[in-house]
């Protein structure tokens, strides 16, 4: 995920990828021919056909000469998980690896073109790669003088390789800390942790190591305590989310069976408690309301049009400057964003006054949380997600956000203790700089892929992209997955 605009660097710069993707078509079509006596496949026996056939590929990806770990780690991507209608119409082997299995594949090859652009030490597998005949002449050339390209510019290649190494770093610091990070399901009061678990959770879902981890405890604990954990308390921000929205979250996402009615019924106390309690829960307990309508969608609890009117009603002095300012950068935009989500139409001017208020926080040094405060994670990626929702993208060109979003994610990591006294601040940092690195990526669009090329590359990439017209082939093989414009979920 954190690839992809990499990979779309890739295919603009180099002529030649398509014989590329071509000729790992031909080989590994040829592998499955030859292996697979019985090819039919039907909804029946695809479940153990795909977990077949990932398995056989992961042997001849092992024998060519890829890391076993680095190759199962790919093949835990839920990109991989059968939908229904998946089902129904895949009918072969072949079916089933050029709609599931291919780009993966295509993605490993060119991991290994960027790991190699940067030196890392891959001479075998590169001498495998040319005399299996995946690798042209022609390309082989191409390779070489962006290597040289590359190699011109110490900063860039630094940078580059910093950047690639990101994804190895961080999966390498989880599963290092795996016996701590379990550890801490067991810590008393379970039900004040479940903040940094939710998480630690999503990065551990960001990367797929689900599989790596044993939540037993966790779930035993959400099923059992749900009293302990349906509860609402004070101090709620962005970095540290509603407990009961925690819950909710890990236990869906855990498969956990949940008093749905029990459920339902909290939200409802809540909605009313928090009309009571003010004049616009939008604005004066943004964090909260944010969480509220979250849960409300994740329990398929919809609320109707007077609820939402209520939550979102407000009064003018809400939206004067002195009020503003002293809200973080993410819950201005959590306003807007909430308006968008819920189709509100009207409070133009309200908008506008947040948006002019957000632009003061953009700065040659980063985004700040505050007019007056520090460079944040969280608020770098609620405004590249802001401008993204409001298709005003442009307006962040000339920010060198990326420089600051990779050094921090290198500096928390540095920093970061999974222990009962874990720093909620650092791992939220984290969380937030690795969800910008995704806007980065899977936001398809000329000004993010300018945005990596002129961190990571030489100027003469950079100048190169800025002149094409097509920024996204459609023959390029590997996945090109987005960003809901609303939600800000990825969307495989």
């Amino acid at each position: 995920m954190i690839f992809q605009g990499l990979f779309n660097i890739l295919d603009l710069y180099f002529k030649e990828t398509d014989l590329f993707y071509n000729n790992i078509d031909l080989y590994f079509r040829d592998k499955i021919n030859s292996y697979f006596v019985e090819t039919h496949v039907n909804k029946n026996n695809i479940n153990q056909k795909i977990e077949e056939l990932t398995t056989y590929l992961i042997k001849i990806l092992k024998e060519i000469g890829f890391e076993r770990s680095g190759i199962e780690n790919e093949f835990l991507d839920p990109f991989l998980e059968l939908r229904n209608k998946e089902k129904e119409k895949i009918t072969s082997i072949i079916e089933l690896y050029e709609i599931k299995i291919a780009p993966i594949i295509y993605e490993i090859f060119l991991e290994t073109i960027v790991d190699y652009l940067v030196d890392i030490e891959l001479a075998p597998l590169m001498l495998k790669l040319k005399s299996e005949g995946f690798l042209t002449i022609e390309f082989v050339i191409e390779l070489r003088n962006l290597k040289n390209l590359i190699e011109s510019s110490p900063e860039k290649r630094d940078n580059l390789k910093k950047y690639i190494q990101i994804q190895e770093r961080i999966i390498d610091k989880f599963k290092r800390n795996k016996q701590n990070i379990e550890s801490l399901e067991d810590l008393p009061e379970p039900q004040f942790k479940l903040q940094i678990l939710y998480l630690i959770y999503r990065i551990i879902h960001f990367f797929h190591l689900q599989k790596m981890f044993d939540f037993s405890h966790l779930k035993s604990y959400l099923e059992g305590n749900v009293d302990e954990w349906l509860i609402d308390v004070p101090l709620v921000s962005l970095k540290n989310p509603d407990i009961y929205f925690c819950g909710i979250y890990l236990a869906k996402n855990l498969n956990i069976n949940l008093d749905e009615k029990k459920i339902i019924d909290f939200l409802i106390n809540l909605y009313e408690e928090a009309i009571d309690r003010y004049e616009s829960p939008l604005i004066e307990a943004t964090d909260g309301a944010y969480y509220f309508i979250k849960s409300t969608e994740m329990m398929r609890f919809w609320l109707d049009f007077e609820k939402v009117k209520n939550i979102i009603k407000s009064e003018p002095q809400f939206f004067e400057s002195n009020y503003l300012k002293n809200l973080e950068t993410s819950q201005l935009v959590v306003i807007l964003k909430l308006y968008h989500h819920l189709g509100v139409s009207k409070f133009e001017n309200e908008k506008r006054a947040i948006k002019e208020e957000i632009e003061l926080r953009i700065t040659p040094e980063g985004i700040k949380q505050f007019r007056e405060g520090f460079v944040s994670s969280e608020a770098t990626y609620y405004v590249l997600f802001c401008n993204y929702m409001n298709n005003s993208l442009d307006k962040l060109k000339d920010f060198n956000l990326l420089k600051n979003v990779v050094s921090r994610i290198y500096r928390n990591l540095e920093l970061l203790d999974f222990s009962i006294d874990t720093n909620y601040d650092l791992i939220s940092e984290l969380f937030y700089s690795i969800e910008s690195l995704k806007l980065f990526n899977c936001i398809e669009t000329k000004e993010m892929i300018i945005h990596l090329a002129k961190f990571l590359f030489p100027q003469e990439i950079n100048e190169r992209i800025s002149i094409t017209k097509e920024i996204i082939r459609e023959k390029a093989k590997f996945r090109h997955l987005k960003v809901d414009r609303v939600t800000g979920e990825t969307i495989y």
